[in-house]
């Protein structure tokens, strides 16, 4: 029970972290930044997100591993792993493209 709850808490912490950094790259961007620059924004947006929801995915897993819908402990792994890759896929992207 004790380790559900760090987990929980640890879920939040990432969700609100998220914010935090996307507001942080919006920061950095330049007062006219180039349409590259705006695309490159986006995309990591979206990577960022992507991981957020891995995390959450993993954290279900971790949660519903003892006590749980079996199949939602079942489908938790192979959608954090598709996630976070997906994640990672974008944010090489969104590198590739520039930006702050």
């Amino acid at each position: 029970m004790r380790s559900n709850i760090v987990t929980f808490v640890l879920t939040a912490a990432v969700w609100l972290v998220v914010p935090l950094a996307m507001r942080l790259r919006r920061a950095r961007m330049a007062a006219a930044p180039s349409l590259r620059e705006v695309r490159g924004y986006r995309v990591h947006n979206i990577a960022v997100i992507c991981v957020a929801v891995g995390f959450t995915c993993f954290s279900a897993w971790l949660v519903t591993d003892g006590a749980g819908f079996e199949w939602l402990h079942a489908l938790s792994a192979p959608a954090a792993l598709v996630f976070i890759a997906m994640g990672a896929v974008l944010a090489g992207y969104a590198g590739w493209l520039g930006g702050p």
